[in-house]
């Protein structure tokens, strides 16, 4: 379980005058669901995601996975407690172009103690899943609906109990969107995963468990979907 209160954090501008990003009393998500973040572009969304896995310091608040706080823990440890626990699907994806489908998903055996070697059946386990195509010696001969669900794969290399995922169906077709919806949905409803994702994506919204809409850095509940 996700329960993030008095979370704050504030940018400068470019005259060094600070402004408000985030300014959330109380956040909380649960595993067995699918929670979905909209609202605005330039909301705060994506500074959110980011904050909630540690890759975003905040200045103010607490950010509790189960018994862990990490909001007050130093770099290494949120890198650490990240590396375990969370599965990441960015919306720009960061592939590697050169290197095969496969390659890219063993990409998070690098830094850890898995070796690469050891991880591949899990990898090729999930290029099946996701239906990644296996044929192809490059991600960027690849689709963006593909490079999508490589992105996706990757993401669940170590099996981790949470996916944040940024806009992870934002310029896919429709198809291809439908796939990593009912991808998402299964990893929360059959999976008992706690997945969180932020978009502006009506078909995405439509299927969440949970919508929360964030306007101005400040969270609101939407009426009706529950």
């Amino acid at each position: 379980m996700l329960r993030a209160e008095g979370l704050r954090l504030s940018f400068r501008d470019a005259e060094g005058r600070g402004f408000p990003v985030l300014d959330i009393a109380t956040l909380t998500a649960e595993a067995g669901a699918l929670t979905v973040v909209t609202g605005p572009s330039g909301s705060g969304k994506s500074t959110l995601l980011h904050a909630l896995c540690g890759l975003q310091p905040v200045d103010a608040g607490a950010i509790r996975w189960q018994d862990t706080d990490i909001a007050p823990l130093s770099e290494g440890a949120r890198d650490r407690w990240r590396r375990q626990t969370v599965g990441l699907v960015f919306q720009e994806f960061h592939l590697i172009d050169e290197l095969s489908p496969l390659d890219n998903i063993l990409v998070p055996a690098w830094f850890s103690r898995f070796r690469a070697g050891e991880m591949r059946h899990r990898a090729a386990e999930l290029m099946r899943a996701y239906a990644v195509p296996t044929q192809r010696r490059r991600v960027a001969d690849l689709s963006r609906g593909e490079r999508q669900r490589v992105a996706l794969a990757r993401a669940l290399l170590f099996d981790p109990p949470v996916i944040l995922a940024d806009e992870p169906t934002a310029s896919l077709d429709r198809d291809a969107g439908a796939a990593v919806i009912e991808g998402l949905c299964a990893l929360a409803r059959d999976r008992g995963r706690l997945v969180l994702a932020v978009s502006h994506d009506p078909g995405l919204i439509a299927a969440a468990d949970v919508v929360l809409r964030l306007d101005h850095g400040r969270l609101t509940p939407v009426e009706g979907i529950a």
